[in-house]
């Protein structure tokens, strides 16, 4: 157990102890991160917020079972990813629908068009359909590339949180790069 480790472990035992102050630096230091996180994997404000408190509650309940063989904020993402995962079984019972319509900002009262046309913003346009390609990605391949590629975090670190080897996650984030880049790709020949 490395350092860092035992100061985890020492933290989680004091917040399964009931220690307030031991629940609160893990909340703060976790939560942005966490909620970034949820909300890009769920698209989702409110639903992201909702899984992250989820998440801190079974986190909270849980604390005596961390061991302190992997990082506290490992375990923590582990507990997140469940909690996403479990949103996505129970949306794939539900039919998707919105009654958000994405267009009502671009028309006043009378239904006339209220925006002056932008010029084209490759950035903004690239940006998009990036986002869009990935996210079109199955759930395994999204979540590596948003931990590894716009989180920034060690792939070591993403693999024992995903639960994968590293070698696999290697293969995953290849197959999701690859994917992107092949959507994207026909995105801009079709724009």
């Amino acid at each position: 157990m490395t350092t860092n480790h035992a100061a985890d472990l020492e933290l989680a035992q004091r917040v399964a102890a009931g220690d307030e102050s031991a629940a609160t630096v893990v909340f703060e230091r976790l939560s942005g991160e966490m909620y970034g996180f949820a909300r890009k994997m769920l698209d989702d404000a409110d639903v992201a917020e909702d899984t992250l408190q989820e998440t801190m509650l079974a986190l909270l309940r849980n604390a005596h079972r961390f061991d302190g063989r992997v990082a506290l904020r490992s375990w923590a993402f582990s507990i997140l990813r469940n909690k996403v995962y479990d949103v996505f079984r129970k949306r794939g019972r539900e039919p998707l629908i919105s009654e958000i319509d994405p267009e009502a900002a671009s028309f006043d009262a009378s239904g006339q068009w209220n925006k002056s046309f932008e010029v084209w913003n490759d950035d903004a346009e690239l940006l998009e359909i990036v986002k869009h390609c990935m996210e079109q990605l199955p759930h395994n391949q999204r979540e590596a590339l948003y931990l590894c590629s716009v989180d920034e975090m060690p792939a070591q670190e993403v693999a024992s949180m995903v639960g994968v080897s590293y070698t696999n996650l290697r293969q995953i984030l290849h197959r999701g790069r690859a994917a992107v880049r092949k959507c994207t790709d026909l995105r801009l020949r079709q724009a």
